[in-house]
């Protein structure tokens, strides 16, 4: 091959090359454009369906909360308050009329997701307390509950005392709860104790103290 065959072959070749990245670097504009307005519009309708959810939930429309929590997992399975969101839900529908295994389950699993994505969510950890608590299908199940307070009395307190348990005496005599059904009679005195300490009314605690005698 000559040396003018030779350059019109590489010259061919360069502006091929420019082309084609000329072409690659167009599309990946165009994807990252579009995958930035997809995204937006993900965290947007993410954070307006967590606090529909709520709202619905704070209103006792447990129907629609559920549809919003559950929407909001379906644009972003990682939203950890939406799952948590989920589980409270299904614990207060298995009040209605009655609880029953599989809704305690379904809010199980909602709150150990929760849990997996933020371990400091307290929140969701009181809310596995409380499952486990209501299904006390054996003493690990109060084990667990106990180490699901210790975990949230361990993490972001901001995300504490949103729900059933507004103290850290509810917590405390849940607590006592615990002990009492382990056969823990000491313990379960000493977490009375630190639940009257803290709110000397507190009327589970004092009937806990009652069975205690």
């Amino acid at each position: 091959m000559n040396k003018s065959t030779l350059y019109l072959t590489f010259h061919t070749f360069v502006l091929q090359a420019k082309c084609w990245m000329g072409a690659v670097l167009i599309f990946c504009l165009i994807m990252s454009f579009g995958c930035s307005d997809d995204t937006e519009i993900n965290v947007q309708a993410v954070q307006k369906g967590q606090i529909d959810g709520w709202t619905a939930y704070n209103k006792g429309d447990f129907s629609d909360a559920l549809l919003h929590f559950q929407r909001v997992i379906e644009l972003d399975a990682t939203a950890a308050d939406a799952h948590n969101g989920l589980g409270w839900t299904h614990l207060s529908v298995s009040h209605e009329p009655a609880i029953t295994p599989d809704i305690v389950a379904q809010a199980q699993k909602a709150f150990e997701a929760a849990i997996r994505l933020d371990t400091a969510n307290a929140d969701a950890w009181i809310g596995l307390a409380n499952t486990l608590f209501l299904r006390r299908e054996s003493t690990t199940d109060f084990q667990t509950v106990l180490r699901a307070i210790d975990n949230a009395l361990q993490g972001d307190h901001r995300t504490l005392f949103r729900h059933d348990y507004q103290s850290i005496a509810d917590l405390q005599t849940l607590r006592a709860i615990c002990y009492y059904y382990l056969g823990q009679k000491k313990l379960a005195e000493s977490a009375v104790e630190s639940a009257l300490q803290a709110e000397p009314s507190n009327t589970a605690a004092l009937s806990i103290q009652q069975a205690l005698k």
